[in-house]
């Protein structure tokens, strides 16, 4: 029964570091729009960690996208950079 204790103290400890990394590291906004951002469909705003789990996020949010979800963020150079629901990465005009 101690050794579980301890197991399950380690994991847990491993987990919470974790939580604290991502807490100091730098996160993204995202737009997500429902299909193609040229129509419009924006159904709201996520922070990302990672910008390649972005689409994913979006789709986990916001079930109106029916996995269709494309996001679209700031990138460093200014223009938007959109990520659709293949993974397809695009500077949006």
């Amino acid at each position: 029964m101690g050794r579980i204790i301890i197991g399950v103290s380690i994991v847990f400890c491993l987990l919470m570091g974790q939580v604290i990394l991502a807490m100091g590291a730098d996160s993204t906004a995202v737009s997500c729009y429902v299909g193609n951002p040229d129509n419009n469909q924006l159904i709201g705003d996520v922070e990302v960690f990672n910008i390649s789990s972005a689409v994913a996020r979006c789709n986990m949010m916001y079930m109106d996208c029916n996995g269709n979800c494309t996001a679209c963020y700031i990138s460093e150079n200014g223009s938007q950079s959109c990520i659709d629901s293949t993974g397809r990465q695009y500077t949006r005009q």
